[in-house]
C-alpha cells in the first residue's frame, strides 16, 4: 500500500473520479471543490493537497486539504482497514499540518483516534451532520413569494445575513469573511433570495457542483421571518431551478443536532443518504 501526493487537479480527477463517482453524493464537498480548482485556476489561495491511496498501482482511496481547513476522508466503499492507518503515518511522517478532519463516522473517529496517538494532540468534536438528497421537490411553492437571483443591490443584506448564519450555524464567519463570501456568491451568480412583496426575507446559495448533482449551503432566515414557511421555500424553489437546469439530484448537509431543519428537508423531499462528522484539534 502507498500514499502519494499529486500536484495537478487533472490529473487527480483523471485518477480518482470513478471512485469518488461511486459514492457521488457522499462525496459531494470533495468532487465540487476539484470541479471548482478545475474550473477557477487559482481559487484556493493556500493551494491544494491531493491525497491518493494505492494498492499495486491502483488508487483504492482519495482524501485532500483545501489549507488552512480540515483534511477530507473520502466515503468509499468496502474501505481496507490500513488505508486510515496509512494517511495518518504518511501525514505525521511529513509534518503536514492537520488542523482538523471531516468523513464517515468510522473513518472520521479511527483518523483521530491514531492522530491523538501520534501527535498527542486532543480533538473537539465540531458538528455531526447528515447527508441529504434530493431527487424530486414533493411540496408546492407558496403563491405570495418569488425566487429571485441576488444581485450587487442586496450586498449588505446577504454580508449580514451570512455573519448571523455562521453565528446560528456554529461557523466562524468574521465579517470580513461575511462581505467576501457575499461578493463571491453574487458575482458568481450562485446565490438566491426568496422575495415577499418586495421584501427579502430569505436566502439560499448553490454552493456546489459535481457530475450529476447541485449542493445547496447557507440557507438562512431572520428570527422575525421565522416559522413562515419561507425556508421551504427558497430551498423547494431552488432545487427545482437546479433539477430544472439539469441536474440529476441535489444534496446537502444538515446539523443533526437542528430538528428543525431536518424536518424542513425531508419534507420538501430529501432523503437522509449518510453522514458526516467534522473533528478540531487543539
Amino acid at each position: 500500500m502507498k500514499v502519494l501526493l499529486e500536484t495537478s487537479i487533472k490529473r487527480y480527477l483523471d485518477r480518482v473520479e470513478a471512485l469518488l463517482l461511486e459514492q457521488e453524493v457522499l462525496n459531494n464537498l470533495m468532487l465540487g471543490l476539484l470541479e471548482r480548482g478545475k474550473e477557477t485556476l487559482g481559487v484556493f489561495s493556500e493551494g491544494i493537497r491531493l491525497g491518493i491511496v494505492e494498492e499495486n498501482g491502483e488508487p483504492i482511496y482519495a482524501f485532500m486539504q483545501t489549507p488552512p481547513n480540515k483534511w477530507i476522508l473520502a466515503s468509499v466503499k468496502d474501505i481496507d482497514e490500513n488505508v486510515i492507518p496509512a494517511i495518518v503515518q504518511f501525514l505525521y511522517r511529513h509534518k503536514y499540518p492537520v488542523p482538523g478532519v471531516i468523513g464517515q463516522h468510522e473513518q472520521a473517529n479511527q483518523f483521530v483516534s491514531l492522530w491523538k496517538d501520534v501527535s498527542r494532540k486532543n480533538a473537539n468534536l465540531h458538528m455531526k451532520q447528515l447527508i441529504y438528497q434530493l431527487d424530486e421537490v414533493k411540496v408546492s411553492l407558496s403563491s405570495d413569494g418569488k425566487l429571485i437571483p441576488a444581485l450587487e443591490k442586496h450586498l449588505p443584506i446577504v454580508r449580514d445575513w451570512l455573519h448571523q448564519f455562521g453565528e446560528q450555524a456554529n461557523v466562524s464567519i468574521t465579517k470580513p469573511q461575511a462581505d467576501s463570501m457575499a461578493r463571491t456568491y453574487i458575482q458568481n451568480q450562485s446565490l438566491y433570495l426568496w422575495e415577499v412583496e418586495q421584501e427579502i426575507v430569505s436566502m439560499a446559495n448553490n454552493s456546489r457542483k459535481t457530475k450529476n448533482g447541485a449542493t445547496i449551503n447557507a440557507v438562512f432566515t431572520p428570527d422575525k421571518h421565522k416559522r413562515k414557511g419561507y425556508a421551504t421555500n427558497v430551498v423547494a424553489a431552488l432545487s427545482q431551478k437546479l433539477l430544472d437546469d439539469g441536474y440529476k439530484f441535489c444534496s446537502l448537509y444538515t446539523d443533526l443536532s437542528n430538528p428543525t431543519s431536518n424536518s424542513i428537508y425531508r419534507k420538501i423531499g430529501f432523503d437522509e443518504v449518510g453522514e458526516s462528522v467534522e473533528f478540531y484539534f487543539e
